[in-house]
């Protein structure tokens, strides 16, 4: 029987972001540990123990953000490793609502990607899902017990089920520190890579437009961006180009936000939209009085 792991992370679920990510990193436990260790190895040789997107500020941040770029590419070519990244927009007509109740929201969304992982890994009957440490959420409870129990209502419109769907056995459920589980820092800079795409469109366009036209950066728009911006910015282009360069089916310039079309290539980014009315992001409940 085999035996599957899912890493994540999210970038962005709370109010102060106007779009929230999620990003899975699955496969079999035997090529996890492996991208384990040499995650370990490339950031040991940086002298540092722990790399995401907010923390690239150009340098050696840079360098070693690449580095784990290149490297989880080299597993989903090799089909070792699958990544999902599921993004949403708290402005679409879900999200914008009174009272809506963000962390809720991400168990919803936590819902809808694992969901996805466990369709696309149909012959893994046994998993361990570690997310990355999140006190507000009670993993267990909150998602996989979740998840189990939908079985007893109609969620067709709600959660776009997929058609006699019936979730794997959960063997275990931990949080973990990003600082010693590395594919959890992967799937955080794969998060505000795509993530990134979509805030900062109009900034990324620029950038490849300058690129292709070889002119000076932001020469036209004279766009002001911030030092911490710009090693950002520089990730994103490595992204492209190496997906570019693999085949990976990844696309800019449709919706100008990466994004793909298909899930032969093992990266999955999925931009939500609402399925209908009724599909409408949880809010707070009333205190009672």
């Amino acid at each position: 029987m085999s035996e599957g792991v899912i890493f994540s992370d999210e970038s962005g679920w709370d109010n102060e972001n106007r779009y929230g990510a999620i990003c899975t990193i699955s496969g079999s436990r035997i090529n996890l540990l492996e991208l384990h260790k040499e995650l370990e190895l490339l950031i040991k040789s940086y002298n540092r123990n722990e790399i995401g997107f907010k923390k690239v500020k150009g340098g050696s941040s840079l360098n070693l953000a690449k580095d784990f770029i290149n490297l989880g590419i080299k597993y989903i070519i090799h089909k070792k490793i699958k990544a999902h990244i599921l993004v949403w927009d708290k402005q679409d007509k879900r999200h914008n609502i009174q009272n809506r109740c963000d962390i809720e929201n991400l168990k919803r969304m936590y819902y809808k990607i694992l969901k996805e992982v466990q369709n696309d890994w149909n012959y893994i009957n046994n998993w361990s899902f570690y997310p990355d440490e999140l006190t507000s959420v009670d993993w267990e409870n909150d998602i996989v017990k979740y998840i189990k129990n939908t079985k007893y209502f109609n969620d067709s419109e709600l959660f776009n089920t997929v058609s006699n769907f019936e979730f794997p056995t959960y063997k275990k459920t931990e949080e973990r520190s990003s600082k010693v589980m590395y594919n959890i820092q992967l799937a955080d800079l794969f998060a505000g890579i795509i993530r990134a795409s979509r805030d900062k469109s109009k900034e990324f366009s620029q950038l490849l437009k300058s690129k292709s036209n070889n002119l000076y950066l932001f020469e036209e728009e004279k766009l002001i961006l911030s030092k911490n911006l710009i090693p950002k910015l520089d990730l994103l282009h490595y992204f492209k180009t190496r997906c570019s360069e693999n085949s990976l089916g990844i696309n800019f310039s449709k919706n100008n936000y990466f994004d793909t079309f298909n899930k032969r290539n093992n990266i999955i980014i999925w931009h939500y939209y609402p399925k209908s009315e009724l599909d409408v992001a949880p809010v707070r409940k009333k205190k009672l009085q």
